[in-house]
């Protein structure tokens, strides 16, 4: 089904985006999360260091808790002072629809958009560039932009010239197929992403073991039972981003109207949404949709509508999207 004519979730044109819905939460959400994610994973490198001056518990300790927090403490500083708090500052103003996108180019994954005499470029990921080849129109807030039905801002940087060697940005439709499969390419690469840093984990736990200095403590026993964790882990997320690369035939869409309350965000900024449906065979049950990802449940919430891929089963959960955009997670449904 083409995505023409799809009801979705849009910023108000005109009016502060802090009137779309779920957004303004969303982006105060993010920002507690991420913020406390950085102050813990900063106090944990400063425990690194500190084991590391005054000796005593080895080396390998001390190194994992330098080598895996410290990036995780700069991404999510980054993700709170320049992501969601800086966009939040900006959402008593209105977005800007762009439409036609004349003159766009790409470079690999960032699109350069001509825009009042400068060029904002923005990286997006495959599924959202597919999305906007066939759309050829996304919404933008300062530096950040928003594709139709997407509800997570993504932020760009005006420059003065395009990114080096990009090619125009040139129109290409999108089936259901397509834009499926490109979603499970870029879960894919997330999987295997984990998978090597479940492997270094794996790693660093059996150095923790042979490196401790006390052989009878418990972190050398647990160390390695992590280690032996991680390693399985890693080996089960390999299979399932060798799946997800498998392919699969053309999918159909199904609609369903749902009655729901407002979309839930949790801690963690997974956002659902509860209510009710009626399936093709007749039976009314209850839906729970989102988790993640954001765009799903707040998509459902705005538009009281619910795209399943194939045809829903009371009792199962199935993949549900909006047909033409980046929009995918999973819709459980009641018996």
């Amino acid at each position: 089904m083409e995505a023409h004519g799809i009801r979705v979730l849009e910023p108000p044109e005109g009016i502060p985006a802090t009137n779309m819905p779920v957004l303004t939460p969303l982006l105060d959400r993010n920002t507690v999360t991420a913020g406390t994610m950085a102050v813990a994973t900063g106090l944990l490198v400063a425990l690194g260091v500190v084991l590391a001056v005054f000796g005593g518990h080895g080396i390998a300790v001390p190194s994992a808790l330098l080598v895996f927090m410290t990036p995780s403490s700069l991404y999510f500083g980054y993700s709170a002072v320049a992501g969601s708090s800086s966009m939040r500052k900006l959402t008593g103003k209105p977005f800007r629809l762009v439409n036609g996108l004349d003159g766009a180019v790409v470079a690999g994954a960032r699109v350069s958009v001509p825009l009042d005499g400068r060029w904002l470029v923005v990286r997006l990921p495959t599924p959202l560039r597919t999305q906007l080849a066939a759309q050829r129109r996304l919404w933008v807030l300062g530096p950040f932009v928003m594709l139709p039905g997407v509800v997570v801002p993504r932020r760009g940087a005006f420059r003065g010239a395009p990114v080096k060697g990009s090619v125009p940005l040139a129109f290409e439709p999108v089936s259901p197929g397509r834009m499926l499969a490109t979603q499970r390419r870029l879960l894919s690469a997330y999987y295997f992403i984990s998978v090597v840093m479940l492997l270094v984990m794996s790693a660093f736990a059996f150095w923790t073991s042979a490196d401790y200095p006390k052989r009878d403590s418990v972190v050398v026993r647990y160390s390695g039972y992590f280690g032996y964790g991680c390693a399985a882990g890693a080996l089960g997320l390999a299979v399932v981003a060798l799946v997800l690369l498998r392919k699969l035939p053309e999918p159909r869409w199904t609609e369903l109207a749902v009655v729901s309350g407002p979309a839930s965000i949790s801690f963690f900024g997974m956002v659902t949404v509860k209510g009710r449906t009626v399936l093709p065979d007749g039976r009314e049950v209850t839906v729970t949709a989102g988790g993640s990802d954001p765009s799903l449940a707040a998509n459902i919430a705005a538009t009281g509508r619910l795209w399943v891929l194939g045809v829903p089963v009371a009792g199962k959960t199935a993949k549900a999207g909006v047909p033409g955009h980046a929009v995918f997670g999973p819709a459980r449904f009641g018996r």
